[in-house]
């Protein structure tokens, strides 16, 4: 096997043990998928998942990551591709309730394992792939905030109001609660994170 073949085997292998942990996810909860369950579903060996992931924990690590990749770079394309403000902030929020639709078992698993110490050994390179993406967001943010069209706000703060309002109106309709529609959330939820930041 040559090594293009090596690396196409490894990387299919990794995201078959990924797609079998989503789908344990989806039917135990995160907390009570063991490394038994993983191989088992997988049909990877003990020792092919210790290789691939080193342990249970970074399987997790690796399936939150791969989430979050997904979503980041749909999120990504659509702000980049907006040439106002108004336009960018709204192409946020709908990309990511899009996205929520889209993949209920991922968006399920990125709030499940967000919660306490789950992926505690991680925190630095969730830290870092995260902060990658919202330096994208920000720099296309800086010429809106430089003109006065957009609030000047600490980073912190910036994620609280534009991804707050979707995060937990997206909690509540994966938990179940779906007194309004996803298309009707967006443009409530995009409207007000718009009054929310914007100067004017």
């Amino acid at each position: 096997m040559n090594e293009q073949n090596r690396q196409t085997a490894t990387a299919e292998r990794q995201a078959a043990i990924l797609a079998a942990t989503l789908e344990l996810v989806g039917e135990k909860g995160v907390t009570a998928v063991t490394m038994s369950d993983i191989c088992g579903r997988s049909g990877a060996s003990v020792g092919s998942v210790y290789h691939h992931f080193k342990d249970r924990e970074g399987v997790l690590y690796a399936l939150y990551r791969d989430c979050f990749e997904n979503c980041f770079a749909q999120l990504r394309t659509a702000v980049l591709a907006t040439t106002t403000a108004q336009e960018g902030i709204t192409a946020l929020v709908n990309t990511y309730l899009a996205w929520v639709a889209a993949h209920p078992s991922r968006a399920t698993f990125i709030y499940e394992a967000s919660q306490g110490t789950l992926l505690r050994s991680y925190q630095a390179e969730i830290a870092a792939f995260k902060g990658a993406f919202y330096a994208d967001i920000f720099a296309w943010m800086r010429p809106f905030v430089e003109s006065g069209e957009l609030l000047r706000l600490p980073p912190w703060a910036y994620d609280a109001i534009m991804m707050g309002p979707a995060h937990e109106f997206a909690r509540r309709w994966l938990g179940g609660m779906q007194e309004l529609s996803l298309d009707e959330a967006k443009n409530i939820i995009a409207a007000a994170v718009w009054r929310a930041v914007q100067t004017g």
